[in-house]
């Protein structure tokens, strides 16, 4: 296949915002590249096995829809998830269970179709600037080194690699101490006896976290979330000598009624941004994996025949760099269900934080029931560069707020938001920080967006 070098808008980073942000700019019109260290799509909601998706609704509305919901209206139409159902936790209001392969054939035949070529198997090692203005992107691959220009880049790279490359402001975790929340690899398994550990926890409501529903859920609805067994799961980690810091079991059924995502390793005190630090964090957690499988076999009803058939190929990471954007949305915000002019997405996810060091408990804190926040136009916008935006968890946010705004279908409306925004400024020739955010806001409705 012949190289093409230059680009109206490359999309670096092909998570679930960088292929909906791929998909928006190709579809309003510009020549857009998706460029992906991994070899499929789909970022750590496919590679590193997150699920199920989280969510789309307050507990009384859905509040993210545009190409978010196409996703998951494609994975309905194969077959490949039951859309949206209730969270048997009471966490939040739905959750979305997903076959992991199937999403990744689903964001690819949507970047394609959308006119948006793909370049997989490639790192971006670095930006040539022109003053205030990415010139050029330097890449590697099995080609060697080379060079891409675009008049507009889109950093996805949850890391927001670009923006620290172009010397964009960032922020690191939390304050004081640079801390993040910790990293998970998450694992699937296969053969678990999903009625057996339903009626269980219907006899046993004590045993679990559960919401408005009650235990009833567990005999009326076929797919589940549990977060249970805290005593069991206490016990049998101080016995262990292994670095786990969990209070839960926690896992959740996929599109298959036989098979749940386990979401239970921990590693704290890890730097996202450290190669050696991934390194151990990866070789720790898998460690950790295997133990807590043999705790599901031996003490969790429906576990005894279970097989491990999955672990992620990447371990997960919650947070890591954060632009300090031209609007920094915070926990205040979040709780005040604040509303912007230049909001571009909503969200009802409540402020989760995952302990980042083991001297430090879980919070949470929720939004009142019927609540939601939206996020502006603005905290997509790095200061210091003038042809950038950025989508996904890297947003302008602080700590707190971070853990509300990182979960995946948030993340795919910033997407939508980004690329539909950078295919507008070449259309009127201005620079993102130059778009009229109301014009931005129409279009986003256009195209089905919940604003």
């Amino acid at each position: 296949m012949p190289a093409e070098l230059n680009w109206d808008v490359i999309v670096i980073g092909a998570g679930v915002s960088g292929c909906m942000a791929a998909v928006a700019a190709a579809r309003n019109g510009a020549k857009t590249l998706l460029v992906d260290r991994e070899g499929s799509l789909g970022g750590t909601m496919t590679n590193s096995l997150v699920g199920p998706m989280m969510t789309f609704h307050s507990f009384t509305d859905q509040v993210i829809r545009g190409q978010a919901q196409e996703v998951v209206d494609r994975l309905m139409a194969m077959k490949a998830s039951p859309g949206h159902i209730i969270d048997s936790t009471g966490y939040v209001a739905t959750v979305t269970p997903f076959d992991h392969e199937a999403l990744k054939l689903v964001l690819q035949r949507m970047v394609l179709e959308s006119g948006a070529r793909v370049l997989l198997h490639t790192l971006v090692e670095d930006v040539s600037m022109v003053g205030g203005t990415i010139n050029s992107i330097s890449i590697i691959n099995k080609n060697g080194r080379s060079a891409l220009t675009a008049k507009l880049f889109i950093d996805c790279s949850g890391d927001a690699d670009i923006a620290s490359r172009a010397g964009a402001p960032c922020e690191l975790g939390r304050p004081g101490d640079g801390l993040v929340q910790p990293a998970t690899l998450m694992f699937k398994l296969t053969d678990v006896d999903l009625p057996v550990l339903k009626a269980y926890l219907a006899d046993h409501p004590e045993l679990a976290r559960l919401g408005e529903a009650g235990s009833d859920i567990y005999r009326h609805q076929d797919l589940i979330a549990v977060c249970a067994f805290d005593d069991l799961l206490h016990d049998w980690i101080t016995e262990h000598p292994l670095n786990l810091h969990r209070e839960h079991v926690l896992v959740f059924s996929t599109d298959h009624p036989d098979d749940v995502i386990v979401n239970m390793t921990r590693v704290q005190n890890m730097h996202p941004l450290d190669g050696w630090d991934l390194t151990r964090a990866e070789l720790e957690a898998r460690e950790q994996a295997y133990s807590i499988f043999e705790f599901l076999k031996m003490h969790i009803p429906g576990f005894a025949q279970a097989r491990m058939i999955n672990s992620s190929n990447r371990i997960g990471i919650r947070e890591s760099r954060r632009i300090v954007g031209e609007y920094v949305l915070t926990e205040q915000d979040i709780l005040d269900n604040r509303r912007f002019e230049d909001a571009i997405a909503r969200s009802a996810y409540p402020i989760d934080i995952h302990a980042p060091d083991a001297s430090d408990g879980h919070l949470n804190i929720f939004l009142a029931k019927d609540a939601f926040y939206e996020i502006p136009y603005r905290c997509l916008l790095p200061q210091k560069v003038d042809n950038l935006l950025v989508a996904g968890r890297s947003i302008s946010v602080t700590y707190e707020a971070s853990a509300s705004t990182r979960v995946s279908p948030t993340c795919m409306a910033f997407g939508q938001a980004a690329g539909t925004a950078a295919a507008m400024c070449l259309q009127e020739k201005v620079l993102p920080g130059e778009l009229d955010a109301k014009k931005l806001r129409t279009k986003l409705v256009e195209q089905k967006a919940y604003l």
